[in-house]
């Protein structure tokens, strides 16, 4: 009962990324909770650390993994339109 109590971590901290939900979205969807931790300014070690993977295994999920977008949707400025 005592879990239910602890608030979550919060948006946009990186323990709101939760390892055993992550892993369970699409490819490209866990390549991007992965730059997000790096984005709120984690380290390498930090990131591995966070969601238990090898640094290798982390540089293979980001490399194949495009960023994501939802169809129909267009980034003007990086399209170059």
């Amino acid at each position: 009962m005592a879990a239910m109590n602890r608030p979550a971590p919060g948006f946009g901290k990186p323990g709101s990324i939760d390892p055993k939900v992550l892993f369970k979205l699409p490819l490209a969807m866990q390549a991007e909770g992965i730059r997000l931790l790096f984005e709120m300014g984690l380290t390498a070690s930090q990131v591995k650390k966070c969601i238990g993977l090898s640094a290798g295994t982390i540089d293979l999920i980001l490399q194949k993994a495009k960023p994501f977008t939802r169809g129909g949707d267009v980034n003007i400025v990086a399209e170059g339109m």
